[in-house]
């Protein structure tokens, strides 16, 4: 049985922080739009695994993509699990400063960094918008 309700509720706080993650990238503010886009990825497939009752726990978003490619039964494409693992690498080091060696994080992002996170972000959204209505068919 599908909660419906729950993927819902996970979902439109994965769309908040991918719309988030486009302004604060356009404030270029690299690091965060950085992490916007893996909290996004990230709130989509919890979203998922909330709908199937899978009970998704914590923020490792590429142990996520496997409880996913399981919740499905099939991997997920190769495309999508590159974006995941990219996205994961960027949890930690967008937002706190002793992830680096030296400087902050807020000096260690580009528009580019930026622009492919997002990019991979809604990769990430949309294959989990499209595993949703394949259950629901």
């Amino acid at each position: 049985m599908l909660d419906d309700e729950e993927f819902r509720r996970w979902r439109a706080e994965a769309a908040g922080a991918l719309q988030a993650g486009g302004q604060t990238r356009r404030g270029g503010q690299h690091n965060w739009a950085c992490f916007l886009a893996e909290q996004a990825a990230q709130l989509a497939v919890k979203a998922f695994l909330h709908g199937v009752g899978a009970g998704p726990w914590g923020h490792d978003l590429v142990a996520l993509g496997r409880a996913l490619s399981e919740a499905v039964g099939r991997p997920l494409p190769p495309v999508v699990e590159g974006a995941v693992a990219r996205l994961s690498k960027l949890y930690i080091t967008t937002r706190c400063p002793d992830a680096h060696p030296g400087g902050w994080p807020g000096e260690r992002y580009s528009d580019e960094e930026a622009a492919r996170a997002l990019e991979d972000a809604e990769l990430v959204v949309a294959t989990v918008d499209d595993l949703w209505r394949q259950l629901q068919a």
